[in-house]
C-alpha cells in the first residue's frame, strides 16, 4: 500500500516517520527548495533536525505524483483545505485523512464539507492529543479517527494504528471536527488567563464553561453527545492537552493576555513556523447561526476587536445566572 501525505509541516513529516516504518510514502509539498533539502538530507529544514525520514519515503514537488497513492493524509493549515482539494480534484477513487482541526474561516462550514465541494473522496478526519514532537519521540499517545463510513473506519483504525498510537473510530464526522475545531478556541482563551496571571481555578472554571457551551454548539449543530465525553480522544484529551499543554493556540493566548495585540502576536507565532488553527475557527464564530455562542463571542471580541481581556472575563462572569439539572 502506498500512502500520500500533501503537505511537509511539522506534522506532515510526523506523519511522514511514522508512516514510513509500515509503508511506503509519497510526500507532496510544493515548497521546491524544502523537497531538494529533504532528499539530499531526509531531514527537515526547521523541526526535528535530529530525525531521519525512513528510507521508504519519496518526497516530491510533482502533484501527480501524490495520485498513486489511495490514501492521502492531508497535513495542511485550515485556510488551505479547500486550495487543496481543488488541486486534487482531478483524482479519483481517493481516501482523504484530514488533520486540520479548524472550521472554514470565510463559510464555517467543516472541512470534510470543503473537501467534498471540490473533489469527489471519500473523507475521514484525524484527532487526538497528539503533538507532532511526541509522535517523533514514540510517545504513547491516543487518537479518534471519524468516519462515516464503518467499514472504512475498521480499515482505517488498522491502517494508523502503531505501538506507539492507539486509534479509536468515531462515526461522528461531524462531532469530532467541531471538537477539534472549538477546543483550538478554548485554548486561546486559556492562553489568554495565563498570560493575566490569573489562578489556576479561575482558568479551570473559564475552560470548563467554554467547554460546554462548545458542546451544545456542536450538538446543535448535529454532533453526537459520545464525542464531547472525557474519554474521547478528540475532546477530553485534546482540550486538556492543549489548554494546558504547550500548544500553539495557547502560545498564541498567552501573548494577548501579556498585552501584545492580536495582530502583532500571530506574525510572532509565524516567525516561529507555528500556525495557530484556532485563530481560524474564531474567526468563523460569528458566521455560526442560529447558536448561542456567548463564550466563545468574548474570545472573538479580544482577540479580533481588540477588547480587554479583563472586561471580557468580567462580563462573563456578569452573565444571568445559570441552572444545572
Amino acid at each position: 500500500m502506498e500512502i500520500g501525505i500533501y503537505g511537509i509541516g511539522t506534522f506532515g513529516f510526523a506523519f511522514s516517520y511514522l508512516m514510513g516504518r509500515k509503508y511506503k510514502v509519497i510526500a507532496y509539498d510544493r515548497n521546491r527548495e524544502l523537497i531538494n533539502y529533504l532528499r539530499k538530507n531526509r531531514r527537515h529544514m526547521y523541526h526535528f533536525r535530529n530525525k531521519k525520514a525512513p528510507k521508504n519515503v519519496e518526497f516530491t514537488n510533482d502533484l501527480n505524483d501524490l495520485d498513486k497513492a489511495s490514501h492521502i493524509i492531508m497535513a495542511v493549515p485550515s485556510f488551505a483545505v479547500r486550495e487543496v482539494a481543488k488541486n486534487m480534484k482531478h483524482f479519483k477513487n481517493k481516501i482523504i485523512i484530514n488533520t486540520a482541526k479548524a472550521l472554514e474561516r470565510k463559510t464555517a462550514k467543516r472541512l470534510s464539507t470543503a473537501i467534498k465541494e471540490e473533489m469527489d473522496a471519500e473523507v475521514a478526519q484525524f484527532s487526538g492529543g497528539t503533538f507532532a514532537i511526541d509522535i517523533m519521540r514514540n510517545a504513547p499517545l491516543g487518537a479518534d479517527l471519524a468516519c462515516e463510513d464503518v467499514v472504512l473506519l475498521r480499515e482505517l483504525q488498522f491502517l494508523f494504528s502503531f505501538p506507539s498510537l492507539r486509534v479509536y473510530g468515531n462515526t461522528d464526522l461531524a462531532g469530532v471536527e467541531y471538537a477539534g475545531a472549538f477546543k483550538n478556541v478554548i485554548a486561546i482563551f486559556a492562553g489568554i488567563m495565563y498570560g493575566l496571571r490569573l489562578p489556576y481555578g479561575s482558568i479551570t472554571h473559564m475552560i470548563s464553561r467554554a467547554a460546554k457551551e462548545a458542546k451544545d454548539i456542536a450538538l446543535a449543530l448535529g454532533a453526537k453527545q459520545h464525542t464531547f465525553s472525557m474519554e474521547s480522544q478528540c475532546w477530553g484529551n485534546d482540550l486538556w492537552m492543549s489548554c494546558t499543554g504547550k500548544s500553539r493556540n495557547r502560545e498564541f493566548g498567552i501573548l494577548i493576555g501579556k498585552g501584545i495585540d492580536a495582530e502583532k502576536a500571530l506574525k510572532i507565532m509565524e516567525e516561529q513556523h507555528k500556525m495557530v488553527e484556532g485563530y481560524y475557527t474564531l474567526e468563523a464564530i460569528p458566521k455560526l447561526k442560529k447558536v448561542k455562542a456567548d463564550i466563545l463571542t468574548e474570545i472573538y471580541e479580544i482577540v479580533f476587536n481588540g477588547k480587554d481581556a479583563r472586561r471580557a472575563i468580567k462580563d462573563i462572569m456578569e452573565r444571568e445566572p445559570e441552572m444545572i439539572g
